[in-house]
């Protein structure tokens, strides 16, 4: 099944959609075809063996004088009412009442004039859901993966182990591996092969850090490019765009011998020694 888009369980989603991160909206664009400013169209979402009809799809028509370099916003929409949207906070109850939780708890602070951050959901309460094509663009396939299942698989890792750099290669290309022999790993390694293909792709093959297509002066016919996970997935499971770099080889063995930290606010990779490996290429991070 061709992956559409990828998506942690969080408060919009559960009561009101998602945008399409614009980094992967071009790939989007090119499954769904392009909407002209304002256009909405319908669609039918396909989960857990029931058909949710009337959900939208728009390009949303903002201002455009005063963001003129603002890229374009395409949305799926559905109102707290929603079929779709019971559904999901009847599928994620914990989740739900976390979040619930937690806004009342910020608007109480807000009206108290205490300033608030955004709310972080715990990883033990991590969730996600997948959409996929169809034979029909208008109708998505949704597989959700609820938190109790990504923490039966960690705790499957922890059980039997497997070194990170071989697991993300046991992920992307071993078919045969016994890693999809377990049952809570299975759904879990098919969406991050799937996630990392769409940035690969985004990315022409080319290393986030050096930039370089390393097969160009090959012929540049065959692709030889790396996912990396920057929380390892061997311990956090977390199979986000926002999770992955794409790498060439040689940074990717140099990331896993030196092990250094990622830094999220100026996207380098910071060496023990002080050296900084910043990415010279960055669309989705």
């Amino acid at each position: 099944m061709k992956l559409i888009y990828l998506k942690d369980i969080d408060k919009s989603i559960l009561y009101q959609g998602f945008t399409i991160r614009t980094a992967l909206l071009n790939q989007f664009i090119d499954f769904f075809g392009k909407l002209a400013i304002g256009e909405t169209r319908r669609i039918s979402i396909m989960w857990d063996n029931q058909l949710f009809t009337d959900i939208d799809v728009i390009n949303q028509n903002f201002n455009r004088v005063r963001y003129p370099n603002h890229p374009e916003m395409y949305q799926v929409r559905y109102s707290p009412n929603h079929p779709f949207a019971k559904a999901l906070r009847l599928a994620f109850p914990e989740l739900t009442q976390y979040l619930e939780q937690q806004l009342a708890l910020k608007k109480e602070l807000t009206q108290q004039g205490v300033k608030t951050h955004n709310i972080r959901i715990p990883n033990e309460l991590r969730s996600s859901i997948v959409f996929y094509a169809t034979a029909n663009k208008d109708i998505w396939e949704a597989v959700s993966i609820p938190a109790h299942e990504i923490n039966q698989a960690k705790q499957e890792l922890i059980a039997h182990p497997i070194e990170e750099s071989l697991l993300e290669s046991l992920l992307l290309n071993d078919e045969t591996a016994q890693i999809i022999e377990r049952p809570h790993l299975a759904r879990i390694r098919r969406i991050d092969k799937n996630v990392c293909l769409n940035l690969k792709r985004l990315y022409g093959y080319r290393c986030q850090i050096c930039g370089q297509l390393i097969t160009l002066p090959y012929g540049g016919q065959y692709h030889v490019i790396d996912a990396h996970h920057i929380d390892p997935f061997s311990t956090s499971l977390n199979n986000n765009f926002s999770n992955i770099v794409i790498l060439c080889p040689n940074h990717h063995r140099i990331i896993h011998a030196y092990n250094p930290h990622f830094t999220s606010k100026t996207k380098e990779f910071v060496y023990a020694n002080g050296y900084r490996d910043k990415l010279s290429l960055n669309l989705h991070l």
